[in-house]
This record gives structure tokens, C-alpha cells and sequence, in this order.
């Protein structure tokens, strides 16, 4: 494969979509995860840089059963124009995950993330450029706490934290 293609193949396989019906994700991903837990539509009203919106996550299987997915979108509380918006594909190596992220910022950042007891963790982005962990934490009512940090000079800086309730499940 060229050089061309192998930095185009990751970026492809995240922006696909499955015609068919995805395959149940990997049972060695399930086991112990919480990613059934995840799975389905996550909303909450939220503040995006100042303005009143809507956040909405969709966890969802992959294209593969060790392929893991989120939609991420911001949309203006007051007329529903998007903010922002954002995929990502997880893939399970055991005892972490990588993938990609691209969004309607124009970024495109590899994805390494690992779980803990009730939070996936992942780091995005690379070394010299632009770096960020974000944290989906289940809580113990159900819902799902997202947080948000970029690597600035001075450490990690917070710059979002929304708590979303499932509005549907997969």
C-alpha cells in the first residue's frame, strides 16, 4: 500500500458508513467495560463557548465487532443551527482502545483510550500539536459526565463538562 493510502485508509474507514446492519461488538470489549453502558443516545442542554445548546452523544457499534462509535453535535438552544459536531471509531486491543476523531472543525486526531471502572479515558491528538483528554464517567443515576481538557503550556485546562441522560438505548 503507498504511503498516500496508509495515511488515508484510517481516515476513511472512520468517515464510512455501514450500509448493512453493524456487527454486536466483541464480547472481550463488553466484558467488564461498561461500553454497554454507553451505548445509545446521551442529551443535555449545555453552554458552548457562551452560548445556550444542546449537546447530543451517540454511542453505537462499529463496522466491525471490535469497532466502537461515537457522534458527537452541538446545535444553538434557540434555532437548532449546528455548532459543532464530531465522529469518532474506537477499536478495542485489549486492554485499551485507539481509533481516529475527526470533526466540523477540520481536525482529525488519533484516539488512545482505556477504561477504568466506570469512565473511559482518552487522550487525543499528537505530541507538538494540538493534545486533549476527554472522560465519560456513568454515574450511578444513569447518566453519563463528560469532560473535556486540552493541553495547554501550563497543564490541562478544562474547557467543557456536560452531564447528559440517555434519551434512548441501543
Amino acid at each position: 500500500m503507498s504511503g498516500f493510502l496508509k495515511s488515508v485508509f484510517p481516515v476513511a474507514i472512520l468517515l464510512s458508513t455501514p450500509i448493512i446492519g453493524a456487527p454486536a461488538i466483541a464480547d472481550d470489549l463488553k466484558e467488564g467495560a461498561g461500553v454497554e453502558r454507553l451505548l445509545g443516545e446521551w442529551s443535555s442542554e449545555c453552554d458552548a463557548w457562551g452560548t445556550p445548546a444542546n449537546c447530543r452523544i451517540v454511542w453505537s457499534e462499529g463496522l466491525h465487532a471490535e469497532h466502537l462509535k461515537i457522534s458527537y453535535a452541538i446545535s444553538n438552544r434557540d434555532n437548532g443551527a449546528a455548532i459543532f459536531s464530531g465522529e469518532g471509531v474506537y477499536r478495542n486491543g485489549g486492554d485499551s482502545l485507539d481509533g481516529f476523531w475527526a470533526d466540523s472543525g477540520g481536525a482529525v486526531h488519533p484516539l488512545s483510550a482505556s477504561w477504568g471502572e466506570n469512565s473511559l479515558t482518552t487522550h487525543w491528538g499528537r505530541a507538538g500539536g494540538e493534545q486533549g483528554r476527554t472522560v465519560y464517567r456513568l454515574g450511578e443515576n444513569g447518566g453519563l459526565e463528560v469532560t473535556d481538557w486540552v493541553l495547554r503550556r501550563e497543564g490541562w485546562a478544562e474547557f467543557m463538562k456536560v452531564s447528559y441522560v440517555r434519551t434512548s438505548q441501543n
